[in-house]
């Protein structure tokens, strides 16, 4: 991360101090599962890294909105990892996919929310077969409630 990268970043964390925590470990939880499933797929643009898109934003959630509403938790959520898209380095496509799989993400954690973290984890994974190879970003309007994925695991 460059010097403006992290001022956002800490701008975003000063304005919401309680999120802070529960969101560092809803990634980290998220890239332990990843690894533990799929190992190094999950960096590349298959049904894995769609998989990890949506269960961050549902853990992220699940862990800020014991902090503050759903509706604000989900908020944050799209805040946060819309900001990590802004400041990573994707194709169109691959960035595209991936806000596609984040609000699909924010969008079940709605569907599911009395849950519980491990039920949660494993009704996301309930989604990887379901997910959409796309080869433009049209397409996903054609997926709307689906995950979508660029290759093939």
């Amino acid at each position: 991360m460059d010097f403006k990268q992290l001022w956002s970043l800490a701008g975003f964390c000063l304005r919401h101090p309680l999120y802070v925590i529960p969101t560092y470990t809803a990634t980290r939880k998220t890239v332990k599962i990843c690894d533990q499933k799929f190992g190094k797929a999950h960096h590349k643009n298959g049904r894995a890294n769609a998989f990890r898109h949506a269960l961050w934003n549902v853990l992220i959630i699940h862990r800020c909105k014991r902090w503050s509403s759903i509706e604000k938790a989900v908020s944050w959520a799209k805040r946060i990892t819309d900001w990590h898209e802004d400041f990573s380095i994707n194709e169109p496509l691959a960035r595209a996919m991936d806000l596609h799989n984040n609000h699909i993400g924010r969008t079940f954690v709605m569907k599911h929310k009395e849950a519980s973290e491990s039920q949660l984890v494993q009704l996301v994974m309930v989604l990887i077969p379901l997910s959409r190879k796309i080869t433009t970003i049209e397409q996903m309007q054609e997926h709307p409630n689906t995950l979508t994925h660029i290759e093939d695991d």
